[in-house]
């Protein structure tokens, strides 16, 4: 296999880090790495707060994925999340300037340069600029442009951007492993690579990518993300509630949430029809005292989901958008499991709510099939068009053919 065929991805979480590594084969993605969630150290709410600590963890799952692979990890797509991770809106025109009036790739390249001319501040970083929609002179609802013919060409953006801060602390921990970075993808426009479909972006859809510590929220709507946000509470606020209530530590706490959303899998109909009089014996967990109630747990957990999807709520309100995603809601992420999740969400949000797993992957598939690898399956699906794209060099094959295929592989990050 040759080199420029791997594709790796560190997804750096506040409670794990999960590496993938994969080569790209007849346009198939094998994966041949996986290190599992390894704990994560020194990351709070998305945010590196403790350099060392992230060094290490991070050095301990690429190690893991490395020695399953048998190839070491020289480059890496990277995660970034947190409430620092913010979307604006950019229109952008240039000129063709083309005698032919054919649109090149160069020139979709240089109006979306021009996307990125807004004005944020110095302390901001932009991390995408996401195409939605472009127009060709008078005819809007381009969704290719190139190959066509015109004078004008515009585009309407969504630009993902981050704290430069944040952006830099990140890239140092995987550079001091020696480890370069191809490019920081944000989480939650990384799961939707791996958990949407295109009939679900094109009818309109909102992600939520809900980890330990964070919430990644991304709307689609005609194709293409229009609004991206993370709200810093997650998963580990619901483990917290259970361990205060209980009195017990966050480990005993998390393997109670566990247990009883392990439960609502195998017997969705207690949950739904409230038949919650069963009850938990402390002795299992180390605890001491009386039986622990079910109805008690359900409670404490439902009382965090409604804040989050709550929170979601307000958030979708401020974008006027919750009126335009009939094709609901879609749960990834490590807490897309947790008891009661979907109800809840359908509850708050009134839309059709589902769990979604990641999936476009071969080869060790078992392996990163829950949703709590969406990131980091998104991530190696997301660098397998940029490695396409970067694969069709000029000469390489008569013109009308790498005109053909320039074309094609656009399209992969276009909206469909």
């Amino acid at each position: 296999m040759a080199k420029e065929n791997v594709i790796s991805s560190i997804d750096v979480g506040s409670s794990k880090i999960s590496t993938i590594v994969s080569f790209l084969v007849d346009g198939k993605i094998n994966v041949t790495g996986t290190s599992g969630p390894s704990l994560s150290k020194g990351v709070g709410k998305g945010a590196i707060i403790n350099i060392d600590e992230v060094v290490r963890s991070i050095e301990k799952s690429v190690s893991r994925a490395d020695r399953m692979s048998t190839h070491a990890i020289r480059t890496a797509f990277v995660s970034i999340n947190g409430s620092h991770v913010e979307s604006i809106n950019s229109h952008a025109v240039v000129a063709i300037t083309n005698e032919s009036g054919e649109i090149t790739r160069q020139d979709v390249e240089r109006v979306l340069e021009s996307a990125k001319a807004t004005n944020l501040p110095s302390s901001r970083e932009i991390i995408h600029v996401l195409p939605r929609d472009f127009k060709v002179d008078d005819q809007d609802g381009v969704k290719d442009p190139v190959g066509m013919s015109g004078n004008r060409l515009e585009v309407q953006t969504t630009i993902v951007h981050v704290s430069s801060m944040v952006a830099k602390n990140l890239k140092k921990c995987v550079t001091q492993l020696g480890i370069g970075i191809e490019e920081l993808v944000y989480t939650g426009i990384a799961s939707a690579e791996s958990v949407l479909t295109d009939s679900e972006k094109e009818l309109g859809v909102l992600l939520l990518d809900i980890g330990a510590q964070t919430t990644s929220v991304v709307v689609f709507v005609e194709g293409g993300p229009v609004f991206c946000t993370t709200i810093p509470i997650g998963g580990k606020h619901i483990t917290n509630d259970i361990a205060i209530s209980l009195r017990a530590n966050m480990d005993i706490a998390e393997k109670i949430k566990i247990k009883i959303s392990n439960e609502r899998d195998s017997k969705p109909t207690s949950y739904e029809n409230a038949k919650f009089n069963e009850v938990i014996n402390p002795i299992e967990f180390g605890l001491e005292g009386e039986a622990i109630s079910k109805r008690f747990l359900y409670s404490v957990i439902d009382q965090r989901l409604d804040e989050i999807f709550n929170l979601v709520l307000v958030e979708l309100k401020k974008t006027s958008l919750i009126n335009h995603i009939p094709a609901g809601v879609v749960i990834t992420g490590g807490s897309a499991k947790t008891a009661g999740i979907e109800k809840i969400c359908k509850s708050v949000l009134k839309l059709p709510v589902k769990i979604g797993y990641p999936r476009g992957l071969e080869g060790l598939i078992d392996e990163v099939s829950d949703p709590e690898f969406a990131s980091s399956v998104g991530m190696i699906i997301y660098g397998s068009k940029k490695l396409k794209h970067r694969s069709v060099l000029p000469g390489n094959k008569s013109s009308d053919n790498v005109f053909r295929t320039v074309k094609k592989l656009f399209k992969d990050f276009l909206p469909h």
